[in-house]
């Protein structure tokens, strides 16, 4: 199952009231959810660290090809004085639900994603950000890209990345 969907909140929570998309200008997201590939959200990473950890485990584990999207900029440095980012990676190879819960929980056991991301993965699905948010943060930008055989799951991505990127911001 794979599909698109707005993920902004439609309602005002305070007054239960319906607002609609021109009262909220720009603030109309897009994800892309799945649950038969696995994604992963790295918040406050390095992209390296990413990068370097996306090529190492789909090698190890044979899960694809994968591509990395840097999904944000963060004022935030490490110890080091190195810049930290928001990235999430794609995976080519189609698993089952379990499979995916495994390799999230695996993922967080490694430190390569946060506890929040781990625990709400109990729902049955992922989902990425495609597009602009609140035309302040620009929609994710592949940033590498490992071919390792199957391919699937990077191309549905990148398919509804590229016809999504643009959609929700001011003036398109």
């Amino acid at each position: 199952m794979r599909q698109v969907f707005i993920m902004s909140n439609e309602y005002d929570e305070l007054n239960s009231n319906r607002i609609s998309v021109k009262d909220r200008e720009g603030n109309v997201v897009l994800g892309y959810t799945t649950d038969c590939y696995l994604m992963l959200d790295h918040d406050l990473k390095r992209e390296d660290e990413v990068v370097k950890f996306a090529r190492e485990y789909t090698k190890f584990h044979d899960l694809g090809s994968v591509a990395v999207y840097k999904t944000s900029d963060t004022p935030q440095v490490d110890l080091f004085g190195n810049h930290l980012g928001n990235y999430c990676s794609v995976f080519g190879k189609p698993l089952s639900w379990d499979e995916i819960r495994w390799h999230v929980l695996e993922a967080y056991r490694l430190g390569v994603v946060n506890k929040g991301f781990a625990v709400i993965r109990k729902f049955g699905s992922i989902t990425i950000r495609v597009n602009s948010k609140n035309n302040k943060i620009p929609p994710p930008k592949p940033i590498y890209y490992y071919r390792n055989g199957d391919n699937r799951g990077v191309m549905d991505f990148t398919k509804h990345w590229v016809m999504c990127r643009k959609l929700g911001m001011k003036g398109t």
